[in-house]
């Protein structure tokens, strides 16, 4: 009889055996184990669009390419009906040996005659695995199948089926932060083929370590004294080993602590095998430097807060310093590493406040990271792929991957990556942003403030602005135009669009989850507040993803209408204050501040109520406040 096991995954990866691609998850079994379930009965695949009436399904089953010692060959084409941008169409999925052969594969046919275009060939084959499977990293997941022997640093558990198994969400996944300290003298470069690490610090849940190779009189019992340079490296490996974390934090260690360590440990040839299959960190060097290990996430926290968090940040500086000020009210330790070199050489003595400065940085980013956690674990949870990609995207390519997720769902395929050309022309393009009423400086009493509440989402979803709606033959004599645009264009008002059903989705959920947690304290509501921050995060994101020159479903027009539609609700919204007798003293995107010039607040409650009686869907302006008195000033120019 096949066993069952529930677990929580938190990455994916895969490995080619007996030739055959087999999925990898890592993650916490239920009990607490950290374990590595295969499912090896995935195919990777792309899309082909033939031309009208042509059969190409005999002469695809005929590529075999002879690559690197590799055959990449097509194992099977299966006709489809699927929908692109919101109309049917045949397709064939084009199923290919390996991984690897996809994007190979796909550039044999690309140019044939008679194929109209492929589509889905550059997906990660994890992240495709994840997507058609449904499977959502850090909930519970149930596996049928059995445990094997297989060399791992955990249990091994072959799967025959893999389903969700219920709503449980890991909350509390191991984290372990680090930080190193290198002798890098002010006056030269920073040079990890010549400067040595001196200090290595580690923190985590009822742990703190730092090892340094130079001996001091020290009361400090965190601090271990090693002999070398390269046995601080080999206890950087043995610490991960023996704390077994989820996930491995550092502040700017993909551009920094990770390669460094990895650098120095060449030099040493000493093998940094930390992955859960006995494998060797990865440092990946393109436009960004990325560090992955095989079972263990690498969270980069800077990364996530400077690409996610930044715009609500009122700092100005992502250093750590100044990140962990803003969101912790901690600081770093007041040292002077300037000092570090010339004391590393000399007075040893003086080396403890060092190690300290060392482990806060620890302290500090273990902090951050578990700060972070909440909304992190939100953003998986919706968008679906796991956090240490999550960490490398900023929100357009969290937008793109959301919908991505849906369009399986939707049983959409794809458009594809622009090309550098078209990358090039989609620079040139742009649009007209929000109207702002300027205000005139002075001292006003009374005065209320409107609010639309998520204007751009719910214009998006209002209107129905998607690329699968624009300009339908089907709405042409009838559908109101975008307003206010040299360009006639108009949305669909017989079929729902896709993105806007995406849109309203999250704006929905939102709304429900705020009305929920109206009753929760503690850490369900900290969850339950990520958790509608992330949604709100996402659907804000939307418009601006589809005028973002690297999107697969870029519509400069969509971008373009949401902004003119939002500049229309403003000025309605203006027009109608000024005639009932309000005086408007600033407006900026979707805001209104009127005086109440001898009218009461009930009248602006009214107001309100009588602009939303007129608001399409799911939009709404919203009384935000009475304040007795405010100053507005003028801008500085220059």
């Amino acid at each position: 009889m096949a066993d069952r096991m529930e677990f929580f995954p938190l990455d994916a990866t895969y490995r080619v055996q007996d030739g055959k691609a087999v999925i990898s998850m890592y993650g916490r079994a239920g009990d607490g184990r950290q374990v590595c379930v295969l499912d090896g009965s995935f195919e990777p695949y792309f899309y082909a669009i033939p031309k009208d009436g042509i059969n190409i399904g005999e002469k695809l089953e005929k590529i075999r390419v002879e690559q690197d010692n590799d055959a990449y060959f097509v194992t099977r084409a299966e006709a489809v009906l699927k929908k692109f941008l919101g109309k049917e169409i045949f397709a064939l999925r084009v199923y290919v040996n390996l991984p690897a052969g996809v994007p190979i594969v796909r550039g044999v046919i690309k140019d044939w005659d008679s194929v109209s275009s492929t589509h889905e060939f550059d997906i990660p084959f994890a992240r495709r695995y994840l997507i058609d499977k449904n499977i959502i990293p850090l909930t519970l997941h149930q596996a049928v199948g059995e445990f094997i022997s297989q060399k791992s640093r955990v249990q091994v558990f072959r799967a025959d089926s893999i389903g969700q198994a219920g709503t449980d969400t890991l909350h509390n996944p191991r984290v372990l932060a680090f930080d190193i300290e290198t002798y890098s003298p002010f006056d030269m470069a920073i040079d990890a083929e010549k400067n040595p690490i001196i200090m290595l610090s580690f923190y985590g849940e009822n742990f703190r370590k730092v090892f340094v190779w130079k001996k001091f009189r020290t009361s400090l019992d965190y601090i271990e004294f090693v002999n070398s340079e390269a046995e601080l490296i080999g206890k950087f490996r043995e610490t991960i080993d023996t704390y077994k974390p989820d996930i491995l934090t550092g502040y700017f260690s993909d551009g920094f602590d990770l390669p460094y360590i990895k650098t120095r440990a060449d030099k040493y040839k000493i093998k940094l095998d930390i992955g859960l299959d006995f494998s060797e960190l990865r440092v990946k060097s393109a436009r960004e430097t990325t560090v992955a290990v095989t079972g263990i996430t690498h969270l980069d926290i800077f990364k996530f807060i400077k690409k996610v968090m930044g715009n609500s940040l009122e700092t100005t500086s992502y250093d750590l310093n100044a990140v962990a000020f803003e969101l912790l009210e901690e600081k770093k330790h007041d040292v002077s590493l300037a000092d570090l070199p010339n004391i590393w050489d000399s007075s040893h003595d003086n080396l403890e406040k060092f190690c300290e400065y060392n482990l806060n940085d620890s302290v500090l980013t273990y902090n951050l990271a578990v700060k972070m956690l909440p909304t992190i674990t939100e953003i998986v949870k919706i968008v679906g792929i796991p956090i240490y990609d999550v960490n490398r995207m900023g929100f357009s390519q969290l937008v793109e991957w959301y919908i991505m997720k849906q369009a399986q769902q939707f049983n959409e395929i794809a458009p594809n990556k622009p090309s550098y050309d078209e990358v090039q022309k989609r620079r040139l393009q742009t649009y007209q942003g929000a109207f702002v009423y300027e205000p005139k400086p002075g001292l006003y009493k009374d005065i209320v403030v409107f609010d639309f509440r998520s204007l751009y989402p719910t214009i998006l979803g209002s209107h129905n602005i998607g690329p699968d709606t624009i300009d339908c033959r089907c709405c042409e004599d009838s559908a109101k135009p975008t307003p206010d645009e040299s360009e006639r264009h108009w949305f669909c008002s017989k079929r729902k669009g896709f993105i806007p059903i995406l849109i309203e989705d999250l704006i929905t959920r939102r709304m429900r989850i705020k009305e929920i947690i109206k009753e929760e304290h503690g850490e369900k509501f900290a969850f339950l507040d990520a958790r509608q921050n992330s949604l709100k995060l996402l659907a804000n994101s939307f418009y601006g993803y589809l005028g973002f020159f690297g999107a697969r479903w870029y519509s400069i027009e969509c971008a373009r209408g949401t902004t003119a539609w939002g500049r229309f609700y403003i000025h309605k919204v203006i027009d109608r204050a000024q005639k009932e007798g309000f005086v408007v003293l600033y407006s900026d995107t979707d805001s209104v501040f009127l005086t109440l010039d001898g009218k009461t607040k009930n009248d602006a409650e009214a107001f309100a109520e009588s602009i939303n009686l007129e608001l399409p869907g799911l939009m709404e302006l919203e009384y935000e406040g009475f304040y007795p008195s405010g100053i507005f000033v003028s801008a500085k120019m220059g």
